[in-house]
């Protein structure tokens, strides 16, 4: 499922039967002609850690398949602790390996209950701009209204496991401070033709025309990656010079491995872009992991980190330190180490 990624990224040339025998018998004149004092290189070296390098190993090797050289790729490890630390992506255990007893116990960020503020069908129906926004977009049934109403702890977005129920722009008032806006996604929806093609220049408008509008929360399914929609709709956001921003959805229904692969591919994809904002947010709704942290980041969007955010930095790293300090426990305790011993 993972492999699915890289479809649009390796395109591996197509041979014919005599071009095929040819390269295979020029391989093995060059395995016979090189001298054994060569070492092989180490076992390492099958692994790559761009997507530059993965197509050099197509290319090298083009019976690999999508999925094999989605194995190959070597994750951050970095990211891998990090998705342990919030509980993100699925993990399994051993027979014989022993499960943390502890966990992360982040202090929770609270936002304002949100409450429905006004809906837009057309450009001339927007309402009027007073505070600063933030917008939620991506493709049908990514989860948007559901992100929406957990960011929240509210049930005041709709929701539905067929695509295409928000159907216009929804303004959501949090408090008194920010508008949460969630549009129409794009893709195959539950909608007549009609009505789906209205909404692309409805959200293409809105982004041109809204001047309190400081981030798009772009927001992809953790197991499919970036698809050919959303790179369509990337180029709109660089060409009208919209800052926006990566949310990986559905994180607890990819292993926490290919979660890490996933976040590494999305990074290089959307390194060349001015407009993306470097850090990609992971969260997972019905674990509710990674939510503070996006939580965090809209607030300091909005700049309003010193209204809510007041004594969450010394909190959070009392939490941090007593998390690495069990951590380390549960590390030398392990039974690795132990045999080592």
């Amino acid at each position: 499922m993972a492999g699915i990624v890289l479809l649009g990224l390796i395109t591996p040339r197509r041979w014919s039967m005599q071009a095929a025998c040819c390269a295979n018998v020029q391989r093995l004149s060059q395995l016979h002609t090189k001298s054994n004092s060569q070492q092989p290189p180490p076992p390492e070296s099958k692994f790559r850690t761009t997507v530059e390098a993965l197509r050099e190993t197509v290319n090298a090797n083009e019976s690999l398949s999508n999925r094999k050289l989605f194995s190959r790729l070597r994750p951050d490890e970095k990211t891998i602790e990090k998705l342990d630390m919030l509980g993100l992506g699925s993990a399994k255990t051993g027979r014989f390996e022993r499960k943390k007893w502890f966990r992360y116990e982040e202090p929770p960020v609270k936002l304002p209950h949100i409450a429905f503020f006004a809906g837009a069908q057309t450009a001339a129906s927007f309402p009027h701009e007073s505070l600063p926004e933030v917008g939620f977009v991506g493709r049908s049934n990514v989860g948007k209204s559901t992100l929406v109403n957990q960011l929240c702890k509210s049930v005041t977005a709709r929701i539905s496991e067929r695509p295409g129920l928000t159907q216009q722009i929804n303004f959501y008032t949090a408090g008194s401070d920010l508008h949460l806006v969630d549009m129409p996604g794009y893709g195959f929806a539950y909608a007549k033709d009609a009505t789906t093609k209205s909404w692309v220049p409805l959200i293409e408008s809105y982004i041109r025309q809204r001047k309190s509008l400081r981030r798009v929360m772009i927001l992809l399914d953790a197991r499919h990656g970036i698809k050919f929609n959303d790179r369509e709709f990337m180029a709109l956001l660089d060409s009208t010079g919209t800052k926006y921003q990566i949310i990986l959805t559905k994180c607890d229904l990819v292993h926490r491995i290919d979660l890490a692969k996933q976040h590494m591919l999305i990074a290089q994809q959307t390194a060349c872009s001015q407009n993306c904002i470097p850090r990609i947010m992971m969260v997972s709704a019905r674990n509710r992991a990674g939510l503070n942290d996006l939580r965090k980041e809209i607030l300091h969007i909005c700049s309003l980190g010193q209204k809510y955010l007041g004594l969450h930095k010394k909190k959070e790293a009392i939490a941090q330190s007593e998390y690495f300090e069990q951590l380390k426990t549960f590390k030398e305790t392990s039974r690795a180490v132990r045999r080592r011993r």
